[in-house]
């Protein structure tokens, strides 16, 4: 009996069934391999009063004691309210809440390293990109006070 070699397919435009099928997969590896299967999407989304759109706000998910924050804008005319500070804060009480210990995000050199840091977020890597001259920063912040 012969097996056939799997096709392998590349693109650029998975279908939301096809990336489901990879999570699905994975949440169950990670399920088989450590019991815990907690992983919970997280958003605090920023509207517009009149029409209900989404003006901006912060995406991530919680699982197995991290919170990673995933993506987070505001629009021009909103930085340097403290809305962005109370968005964070509150994605951070959020992961509090739900057991975290620690938090994950990254963000370019062109973006707000020192929003975060100003934060007490803690930078641990950073790496060159394009354009030239900039760089992905990956940030940490413990979410537990040491006793």
């Amino acid at each position: 009996m012969t097996v056939d070699s799997p096709l392998i397919a590349f693109t650029d435009a998975p279908e939301a069934s096809e990336l489901a099928a990879i999570r699905r997969q994975l949440d169950q590896f990670n399920l088989d391999a450590c019991g815990i299967d907690d992983r919970s999407p997280l958003a605090i989304l920023v509207k517009d009063p009149a029409t209900h759109e989404v003006m901006g706000g912060l995406t991530g998910r919680t699982s197995r004691s991290v919170l990673f924050i995933d993506m987070f804008i505001l629009p021009e005319s909103l930085r340097g309210t403290g809305l962005g500070s109370k968005l964070l804060q509150m994605a951070e009480e959020e992961g509090r809440q739900r057991g975290c210990h620690t938090a994950l995000l990254h963000t370019n050199t062109f973006q707000a390293p020192s929003f975060y840091k100003k934060h007490g977020w803690r930078e641990y890597g950073i790496f060159p990109c394009d354009p030239p001259g900039c760089s992905r920063i990956f940030f940490t912040k413990n979410l537990v006070q040491a006793p």
